[in-house]
């Protein structure tokens, strides 16, 4: 069963994709520009992942407003392809922060890493509990030792 959780990373990716679709080849021009700003903002000011979902969503609307004021188009299947592939990628990531984002807790018992923090309200921790994408993401990032280091370093500015 999906949770609120989810349906709002599926609606991200969704929209992403549509925007892409609907800009076309210059949205996947801007798209690098987003992503690098995405990154610089991200490190720059050492923000918690639970606030990179609204970068990555002000960023890509940023990318769609410069995207919207470029008149750069192939037929319309390429223009529409490549615009799609890159608000796919960019609603991915948006929907991955969203699953992955959220503050964890190392377990002392365990030796691992409690998915979502007890600290979180229930309904948050019910939502990512019950998401059938939720724990899987994040125990996959986990499995990335850079990943890992970049997520759990993040969360514990």
């Amino acid at each position: 069963m999906l949770t609120w959780l989810d349906v709002l990373a599926i609606f991200s990716v969704a929209a992403a994709t549509a925007v892409g679709i609907r800009k076309g080849v210059s949205f996947f021009l801007v798209f690098p520009l987003a992503l690098g700003l995405f990154v610089l903002v991200v490190f720059k000011f050492q923000l918690a992942p639970v606030y990179w979902p609204l970068v990555g969503f002000l960023a890509g609307l940023l990318a769609a407003q410069l995207a919207g004021r470029w008149y750069i188009y192939l037929s319309g299947f390429w223009d529409g392809l490549l615009g799609g592939l890159a608000g796919l990628a960019w609603g991915l990531l948006i929907a991955l922060s969203l699953w992955v984002g959220l503050p964890s807790e190392y377990s002392y018992a365990t030796g691992a890493y409690r998915y979502p923090s007890p600290k979180l309200p229930l309904a948050i921790q019910e939502a990512v509990v019950k998401s059938p994408f939720a724990l899987t993401l994040f125990d996959k990032v986990q499995a990335v030792p850079y990943l890992r280091s970049f997520l759990l370093e993040a969360q514990h500015r």
